[in-house]
């Protein structure tokens, strides 16, 4: 496969920069698959699971919401909120991080506060099933 460039970015740090041979990744219209020469595109990403070839083999990551933008010259850009490697997940803290929104969704709150708490716990079960834990 071609390779092509693929940069991810979050607010604190540039996650990933470097070549890949394809991207496979949860759009709010359901999973797309980039090879190099993809048309431009652009697509929001939901919580979920992000999975980078390098080298011929896949790398798992957990994305916590964010855009994929493929541009004209077949670059690819990733921007999310927060995005780790499956190996790199902190188990407890995404376990304690489940049990607490579990919690603030149970709780009377305003609808704002519902779903915030919905969407803490989606990034949290998303975390412990890329890290394999669920």
């Amino acid at each position: 496969m071609t390779p092509y460039k693929l940069k991810v970015i979050t607010p604190e740090k540039i996650f990933f920069d470097g070549s890949t041979e394809q991207i496979i990744a949860k759009t709010m219209a359901g999973n797309v698959g980039v090879l190099a020469g993809h048309s431009p595109y652009v697509a929001n990403l939901p919580a979920s699971e992000l999975k980078i070839k390098i080298d011929g083999s896949f790398r798992s990551a957990a994305v916590s919401d964010g855009v994929i933008k493929v541009s004209d010259s077949g670059e690819v850009t990733i921007l999310s909120s927060a995005i780790e490697w499956s190996d790199e997940i902190d188990i407890a803290r995404a376990e304690k991080a489940k049990e607490i929104a579990e919690k603030e969704m149970k709780l009377n709150a305003s609808r704002k506060e519902f779903d915030m708490a919905e969407r803490k716990l989606k990034r949290a079960m998303n975390r412990l099933v890329v890290a394999g834990k669920k």
